[in-house]
């Protein structure tokens, strides 16, 4: 029974989970063989002060494996060494939208057809996000997890084992170990970006950034940092503000915006005043949609290519080596600017 010896109360992992996890360890160590007993569940319940229902619930998640079996009167022993680890996979989002869609459907597309995968969302609750990942620790192969927050969560994400952890779409710069990360970098896609339409910007008499404040939008810092970096080393009069107001609308000016409602809001507002984008105003938003492509003839984007993040993170999922990677950007002229 010395194997068993590893289990700790004081872990996070329930302990269900790991009773389960050792005795497939061990099997697949041969620590145990094929026909050796195992303790009885009133025998690991009293050597380790534990409930009989923590340790039934592992037994007969074994049980369903066909890794153990028991005789009457006789207890529990190793009926099979043949573990087939069904892979499931723990899929973390802030919320769902147009660009999550596209990413999803290429992640789900790329896979192996056998690999389960089970999606939650935070929406921007640094509680929520870190109860999520605590409840569900030891019972996936692999967690993918969208950092979507402009506080430190590396201490929450550290939590996941290095080899079954994939960081999506936003870096976590405190985070340590050799885990998988396709991300964005934020600061230098928004200044490169708009980089290759300086000309066209300058255009217009001041450049206004919307932070789109909101408890359904996140932005990340970085994002502003690389607007006012372009703004302030090429001279162009700019604005940040936490939303769009009328009083923000004025003709001659050109808008960043990462919300969807704020686009439509805009486009409304300048169709009443008989504005069309791209002449009296400009307009340039975050991720590209299918509806961005045809929307008031086609709205200018700067955006990663979430189609490829998704090919990435199924790879890693399938068996590529794990490495930290910047997903590709670019910026998509139409005639909104």
């Amino acid at each position: 029974m010395k194997w068993l010896k590893k289990l700790d109360k004081q872990s996070i992992t329930p302990v269900y989970q790991q009773i389960k996890e050792i005795v497939l360890t061990a099997v697949e160590n041969k620590e145990i063989q094929t026909g050796e007993s195992i303790p009885s569940i009133n025998k690991v319940c009293k050597d380790f002060g534990l409930a009989p229902g923590t340790v039934i619930r592992a037994y007969e998640e074994l049980r369903e494996m066909g890794i153990i079996s028991s005789r009457q009167g006789k207890g529990y022993f190793i009926l099979s060494n043949q573990i087939q680890r069904k892979t499931k996979v723990f899929l973390l989002f802030d919320r769902m939208n147009a660009y999550k869609e596209i990413l999803y459907d290429s992640i789900m597309s790329s896979l192996q057809p056998d690999i389960e995968v089970e999606v939650y969302f935070h929406h921007y609750d640094l509680k929520r996000f870190e109860r999520l990942i605590r409840l569900n620790l030891g019972k996936y192969s692999y967690y993918v997890i969208m950092p979507h927050f402009n506080q430190d969560v590396s201490k929450i994400i550290a939590k996941i084992p290095e080899k079954k952890l994939i960081i999506i779409d936003k870096q976590v710069v405190g985070l340590k170990g050799k885990y998988g990360a396709i991300y964005q970098d934020f600061e230098n896609d928004i200044y490169n970006g708009l980089l290759t339409q300086k000309e066209k910007i300058k255009n217009y008499n001041q450049f206004v950034f919307s932070s789109s404040a909101s408890p359904f939008q996140f932005v990340p810092n970085e994002c502003q940092k690389g607007f006012e970096r372009f703004c302030i080393e090429h001279e162009i009069q700019f604005k940040v503000v936490k939303a769009l107001d009328k009083a923000t609308i004025q003709s001659k000016s050109i808008y960043l915006l990462y919300s969807d409602a704020e686009l439509i809001s805009l486009l409304k507002e300048t169709e009443s005043r008989g504005w069309l984008p791209g002449r009296e105003i400009g307009i340039i938003t975050y991720d590209d949609t299918p509806m961005k492509e045809i929307l008031a003839g086609g709205i200018s984007v700067l955006t990663t290519d979430f189609k490829y993040m998704g090919t990435v993170v199924a790879s890693f999922i399938n068996g590529a080596p794990f490495e930290n990677r910047v997903n590709p950007s670019q910026f998509i002229l139409r005639k909104s600017i």
